[in-house]
Formats: structure tokens, C-alpha cells, sequence
């Protein structure tokens, strides 16, 4: 009786095609994430947090202005958008202004860059010396009537470069020039329940 291997080959054909058929899948994906990889995107910058200690109305008794604290505590968010790649970061550099557009530059701060990996986020919460904040009438303008919608304008600016990393290396370096108006109230603390966004600099 001859030896029937129909079966056998019917079995290995059908491998091969459910084989065949996953690649034909996969290879579009793999494709996909191989292009993504190349992308260049600078990150997502935000003011989470901003304190005066000097504009805070409730920690001061009477007309006693704490206008001896000059400094300012910040909590700036720096977060990396792109799946596939990390973020090398230079030095980050920091200037304060206060008033209105375009006001004036009242302090800078340098903080040493770091290595971001792909869709992480980080904290950079650090405390910055002024100079030339005329606290008394910035004092006075939060104070108004114990009105809680009074407040004043600082400016946060950022400037720094990044170059994101493709695999084993790392792609060209990228400017970024960023900032963003902060408002004060009568705590001493930023207004509003959101982070301030900082955005290219050229658009204030």
C-alpha cells in the first residue's frame, strides 16, 4: 500500500501561509515605528508652579511687607513627546522678567542639562534670586481691596538645546527658545488651576 503524504504536506502549506501572512502583517508595523523613530520633536515645556513669597498677603501681619525675601520658587514640567526616541538636554537657562510686555529682566538661573528618556516627564523645581522688583508696589497691586483677581505679570524664559536619540545615535542639535507670562495673585502663588505653557519666545 503506497505511503499517503497529502496530509502532511497540507499541514506543513498551512504553516507557511499563516507564516507568510503574520510577516506580510508585521513588516508595515515594523516600517511605521522605523519611520517614527527618525522624528525630531522639541519638548513640551510648562510652568507647573511659581511662588513670591513676597506677594503673599496672608503670610504677612499688617503693613509689614516681607519685600527682604527677593527670591521666587518655580517648578518648571519638561516633557518628551516622541515614543521612540530620548532627549539629551543642555544646559537649561533660565531669566526672570516682571511687568508687562516687554518688561524687565529681573534675575537668571542656570541648571545643568540631562538625558530624558521617550514619553517621560520631568521636574526641574528650583529657587532663583531678583533684583529690581519694585515689591512694595507689586505688594500693593495684589492687595487692592482683598481682591483675589488682582494680580502682577512675571515672565519666565527659557533657552536651551536638545538632540534626540535615534537608536545608537544622536541626531542634530535643536534650539529651543521658549516663554511664557506667569501671574501672580495675593497668595503669592501662580493663578489659575493650569500650568502655564511656554511658548516660543517671538510670540510674546
Amino acid at each position: 500500500m503506497p505511503y499517503d503524504n497529502d496530509g502532511g504536506s497540507n499541514i506543513w502549506c498551512a504553516a507557511v501561509c499563516e507564516l507568510t501572512v503574520r510577516w506580510l502583517l508585521l513588516i508595515p508595523v515594523l516600517f511605521i515605528c522605523f519611520c517614527l523613530s527618525f522624528q525630531n520633536h522639541k519638548p513640551l515645556c510648562h510652568v507647573v508652579d511659581f511662588y513670591a513669597p513676597a506677594l503673599d498677603t496672608y503670610s504677612i501681619n499688617n503693613n509689614n511687607y516681607n519685600i527682604n525675601n527677593t527670591f521666587v520658587f518655580f517648578d518648571l514640567k519638561l516633557e518628551n513627546v516622541m515614543p521612540f526616541n530620548g532627549l539629551l538636554y543642555g544646559d537649561l537657562n533660565l531669566t526672570f522678567s516682571y511687568g508687562d510686555p516687554p518688561g524687565r529682566k529681573i534675575g537668571s538661573l542656570g541648571l545643568p542639562g540631562f538625558y530624558q528618556r521617550m514619553r517621560k516627564t520631568a521636574h526641574r523645581r528650583d529657587v532663583a534670586n531678583t533684583r529690581g522688583v519694585p515689591w512694595a508696589d507689586a505688594f500693593a497691586s495684589v492687595s487692592k481691596n482683598g481682591s483675589s483677581s488682582s494680580v502682577v505679570v512675571f515672565r519666565v524664559d527659557l533657552e536651551t538645546e536638545v538632540r534626540s536619540k535615534c537608536y545608537f545615535w544622536y541626531m542634530k542639535k535643536q534650539r529651543v527658545m521658549v516663554g511664557g507670562d506667569v501671574r501672580v495673585g495675593n497668595t503669592g502663588v501662580q493663578v489659575g488651576d493650569v500650568a502655564v505653557l511656554l511658548k516660543s519666545a517671538a510670540a510674546r
